[in-house]
C-alpha cells in the first residue's frame, strides 16, 4: 500500500472537532454546518504530506496558514482533528463558508495532501489537494 493510500486512511478514520469561539466550546463541525445551514473547510499546516517537522515548525506554519484565512476574509474557527483512541491529534483552522476550490488550494500551498470539506447538511468529504499518483513536491 503506498504512503498515499496509507494517510488517506487515516484521514477518512480521523474525528474533527471545531471550538466555537462563543462559549469556547469543542463541538461537531457537522452539527454546526447543519445548524449554521453553511458550509466549512477544515485544514491545516501540521504534518505535511509524509513530513514530519518539529511542534515549534509545525506551530510557525499553522500560524502562517491562519494569517493567510483570516486576510482571506473568512470567519476561522480553530479546528482538531484526532484519532477515536486519543494518540494522534493536529491542530488546524475550520474556515466557514470558504469554496471547497479555495481550501484546496491554500492546502496545498502548504503542502497539504488533503482538506475536510463539510456540505450545509454536515455531510463530510475528505477532498484531494493532489492527484494521488503525483504526491505534492515541497519546496
Amino acid at each position: 500500500m503506498s504512503e498515499h493510500t496509507t494517510l488517506f486512511a487515516i484521514y477518512e478514520e480521523a474525528l474533527v472537532s471545531t471550538e466555537n469561539p462563543a462559549d469556547r466550546e469543542w463541538v461537531d463541525p457537522s452539527l454546526e454546518c447543519l445548524s449554521r445551514r453553511q458550509s466549512a473547510i477544515v485544514l491545516t499546516a501540521y504534518n505535511p504530506g509524509t513530513d514530519r517537522p518539529t511542534w515549534a515548525e509545525n506551530e510557525a506554519a499553522n500560524e502562517r496558514l491562519l494569517e493567510v484565512l483570516v486576510d482571506s476574509g473568512y470567519e476561522v474557527w480553530p479546528a482538531d482533528g484526532f484519532s477515536a483512541d486519543g494518540t494522534w491529534r493536529e491542530p488546524g483552522w475550520l474556515a466557514w463558508g470558504m469554496p471547497v476550490e479555495v481550501g484546496v488550494s491554500i492546502a496545498a500551498d502548504f503542502g497539504q495532501w488533503a482538506v475536510y470539506a463539510y456540505d450545509v447538511e454536515g455531510v463530510r468529504t475528505v477532498v484531494p489537494c493532489t492527484d494521488p499518483k503525483q504526491p505534492p513536491a515541497r519546496s
